[in-house]
């Protein structure tokens, strides 16, 4: 039996804002023993000596700069696993809260995991991220827009790319437009989508702009647009290891270099629906076949078990 321990402020929901902390625990519980508890505690012993592996979940480093971590005592031999958040804020406490808890190994959706081991001595392992399929899929209903822009822009945010191409965004006016960034010049003031108004606005749109996210995180977006099976992902190209095989341009994805490159692909996959939809159902199967939330779970069971 396993236990997944969440920090109070992130209690366990179905869908709605950071819901995907919650679909983590569900998608474990379909796949191996395990019971949830909501605690901070101050040390591993007050959650019982009887679990084979805890895993403590996002909210324990739901913080950002100037907030540190509540420190845990890992006082009892039981394997321990916390999962790192929010990794462009406050991490170099959040590493040392690992470290001094003496974890057997942390999760992290960051790709620099490797980093992390060399700053820690504490093994870490990339998980990802996957979308509700109940909430994003194909609604069957004709297309509302042909772009979709939602979320937040930051100056911090992939060289404030997102912020640059909303001030541009007259370059697409002949399409019919989604348009709800919240942006930091307007003190992030806009409408937040109900569950379903996102899942269906998605849904609905011929093409989905996406950025990674600050510390290039790679964020839920892109698989719930994959989930879908209706809307194109266009993101921002990167180098490195950050899209891991996750994302590969023209395959489950289409790239753009630059705010020129971003507007002219756009364009080009709004006049040639073929190329568009074969992109966008080679995504859903790629989704299908190995980014689903159940792969996502078997995943990590497969790391919990080897240190058992």
């Amino acid at each position: 039996m396993f236990l997944f321990c969440e920090h109070p402020s992130k209690p366990l929901k179905q869908e709605g804002y950071c819901s995907y902390y919650s679909e983590v625990f569900y998608a474990l519980r379909d796949v191996m023993d395990i019971e949830y508890i909501s605690c901070s505690p101050r040390q591993i012993s007050e959650l019982g000596n009887h679990w084979e592996a805890i895993i403590l979940g996002f909210g324990h480093t739901d913080c950002g700069d100037g907030n540190n971590p509540r420190d845990i005592l890992r006082d009892i031999d039981i394997p321990t696993f916390p999962i790192l958040n929010k990794e462009y804020t406050g991490l170099h406490e959040k590493l040392n809260w690992i470290r001094n808890m003496n974890a057997t190994a942390a999760l992290t959706v960051h790709h620099d995991y490797n980093e992390f081991k060399d700053r820690t001595g504490i093994p870490f392992h990339r998980i990802m991220w996957s979308a509700n399929e109940h909430l994003f899929k194909d609604y069957e209903q004709s297309y509302g827009c042909d772009l979709f822009f939602s979320g937040v822009t930051r100056p911090e945010q992939t060289e404030n790319l997102r912020e640059r191409i909303l001030s541009d965004m007259s370059r697409l006016s002949d399409y019919n437009l989604c348009i709800n960034a919240r942006s930091h010049k307007h003190n992030y003031s806009g409408k937040i989508f109900s569950p379903q108004e996102y899942a269906r606005s998605l849904a609905s749109s011929k093409i989905c702009f996406i950025t990674t996210g600050p510390a290039d995180l790679v964020g839920t977006r892109y698989f719930e647009v994959m989930s879908g099976n209706r809307s194109l992902i266009v993101c921002n190209y990167i180098d490195g290891n950050v899209y891991g095989d996750m994302l590969k341009d023209n395959y489950n994805c289409v790239m753009f270099k630059n705010e020129k490159d971003f507007f002219d692909k756009c364009e080009y996959y709004l006049e040639h629906e073929d190329e568009r939809m074969h992109i966008v159902n080679r995504a859903y199967d790629d989704f299908v076949q190995r980014q689903t939330w159940k792969t996502r779970a078997l995943e990590m069971k497969s790391i919990i078990e080897n240190y058992l």
